[in-house]
């Protein structure tokens, strides 16, 4: 009776074992519903259902498999880590923390679980928390590129350049021609204002061929801010061919540049572009026209560039007292010129420029004064 018995337990046994055996090969196929199948005629089988599901792609029958499977065996590594795994894709990062914060307690140097744990603090909006975790991942495994491109993502997010710039060159030194490092560590020399930095980076991705919107704008942006300004207004000009002629701060930049250059024919049919571009309000571009014509002594139209910058931003004190200095320039007659300072001491009373302001204004009252007794 015994050996009966054995007999039947080895049947058994068999039996599921070759249906386990036949789901998995039904399952290199992609024959995935009769996988399903096999497996379910197995009552040990839950985790394996729960990766088919994953697979055909039906996150919420894969996360119930794995909910029942944990009834059975809740100890299970690889379950565990698939489980949360499949939660952080389902933007269910709570149920990812959890399961995450049970395996760290049985394994806390899995560099790994770090990782998925900070992937669930970002989701999270932890930012902090995130950080901590990546940079843990990081600690534990100085290789792991994945948690370290999170790592200087979050810490470029916090404007943490100096810390993201030293997170990234690790990387660099394994792969110097990694295109997502160098993007990133661009990214954190332009937030730093290391502009000779970024440039080196910016120009290396298009030598690798990674030429986009935002690295020919923020190359030609780095050469502007590092003085560079015929290359500056090179790219830039590349930038408009390629991606968008009309933008507006692109063309104010490079009136900016041309101007630096002493291009001023240049300079002015930049600016003018730029104003042509922009609606509503053009303060700036009026501001940088006016600039533009006093450098070429043309203060009448300097004067009449400045009145519309005031009209379109009329609570700047700072335009304001621009508009009273290029009027200053521009009239000969000192009442007018007076005119303007007493309109501005009197609108912008709190200005820093009240100081300036009231000692012009003093000075003509005097010279008009003085005049008046010849």
């Amino acid at each position: 009776m015994k050996n009966y018995f054995l007999f039947i337990l080895c049947f058994v046994s068999i039996k599921i074992n070759a249906q386990t055996t036949a789901a998995d090969s039904l399952v290199q196929i992609g024959e995935y519903q009769k996988a399903i199948e096999n497996y379910q005629l197995d009552d040990d089988s839950d985790f394996k259902v729960a990766r088919v599901y994953a697979q055909m792609g039906d996150v919420y029958a894969a996360l119930d498999s794995y909910q029942k499977g944990f009834k059975i065996d809740s100890l299970s590594v690889q379950p565990r880590i698939e489980y949360a795994r499949l939660a952080l894709g389902n933007n269910d990062p709570v149920t990812a923390f959890n399961s995450l914060t049970s395996l760290l307690n049985d394994y806390p140097n899995n560099a790994s679980y770090h990782y998925y744990m900070g992937k669930a603090h970002e989701d999270l909006s932890n930012d902090d928390a995130a950080i901590s975790a990546f940079a843990k991942a990081v600690s534990l495994n100085s290789s792991y590129r994945a948690a370290r491109v999170e790592l200087v993502k979050i810490l470029i997010k916090k404007r943490k350049f100096s810390e993201a710039i030293q997170n990234a060159q690790p990387a660099l030194e394994i792969h110097s021609d990694d295109i997502k490092v160098n993007s990133l560590i661009a990214q954190a020399y332009l937030g730093a204002k290391r502009y000779d930095k970024a440039i080196e980076h910016f120009e290396l991705l298009f030598s690798l061929g990674y030429d986009t919107e935002f690295n020919r704008k923020n190359l030609a942006w780095s050469y502007f801010y590092n003085g560079q300004w015929q290359l500056a207004i090179d790219n830039y000009e590349l930038y408009n061919r390629d991606y968008e002629e009309g933008n507006s701060l692109v063309h104010f930049v490079m009136s900016q540049a041309y101007l630096k250059l002493g291009k001023l024919k240049l300079a002015q049919d930049y600016i003018e572009r730029s104003i042509a571009f922009k609606t509503p309000e053009l303060h700036q571009e009026y501001l940088q026209l006016a600039a533009v014509y006093a450098r070429q002594e043309d203060y009448k139209n300097a004067f009449y560039a400045t009145k519309k910058a005031k009209q379109e931003k009329k609570d700047s004190d700072f335009i304001g007292y621009q508009y009273a200095l290029s009027g200053d320039y521009y009239f000969a007659d000192k009442s007018k010129k007076l005119e303007l300072y007493e309109e501005f001491i009197k609108q912008y009373p709190e200005s820093s420029f009240q100081e300036l302001a009231n000692a012009r204004a003093k000075d003509l009252r005097r010279e008009i004064f003085l005049a008046a007794k010849k």
